[in-house]
């Protein structure tokens, strides 16, 4: 199976958000671990694989988490949109723009996720909720970014040399 390595690292990275992120919060917040691992993932390997990554992505948080699996599934949608910053090529390297698309992901993906609550009837204060939920979200997924960029970048180099010989 093509994909059973990357199944298997985005549960890993759920597990992982889910159960040991929260016991170790970085300003007050847990970072999306899974959301950065598919944002380098799309924008290291192209929105080929991201059409199918980003789903599974959405999937195993969905599974192990607490939101209702569709809703995390919604949620991480817009990478898939975002990602097509990549054929713009804004930036001279591929990292800066994962660290902008990991921002921007995350705060739609707080939306997202803030909006579901609202529809299901909680009481959501917007603005409380982005300054103190979703911005400080978003930076600490920026900040855990770099070792998924390279654990991507460095697969997706070795998988260039092989092909590149046969």
């Amino acid at each position: 199976m093509k994909y059973g390595a990357a199944v298997f690292l985005f549960r890993l990275t759920a597990l992982v958000q889910t159960a040991v992120m929260p016991a170790f919060p970085v300003f007050g917040v847990v970072p999306n671990l899974v959301l950065a691992l598919a944002v380098a993932w799309t924008v290291v390997r192209g929105r080929q694989e991201a059409m199918i990554i980003v789903p599974i992505a959405g999937i195993c948080v969905g599974l192990v988490g607490s939101q209702p699996l569709g809703v995390a599934l919604l949620a991480m949608t817009p990478v898939l949109l975002l990602s097509e910053l990549r054929t713009l090529r804004l930036t001279p390297s591929d990292f800066l723009l994962t660290v902008a698309v990991v921002f921007l992901s995350s705060i739609v993906y707080e939306i997202v996720l803030l909006a579901a609550l609202r529809l299901q009837g909680e009481t959501v204060g917007w603005m409380a909720a982005f300054l103190r939920a979703v911005l400080p979200t978003a930076i600490v997924s920026v900040i855990f970014m770099p070792p998924l960029y390279w654990l991507v970048w460095s697969r997706s180099e070795v998988l260039r040399r092989i092909r590149a010989y046969v």
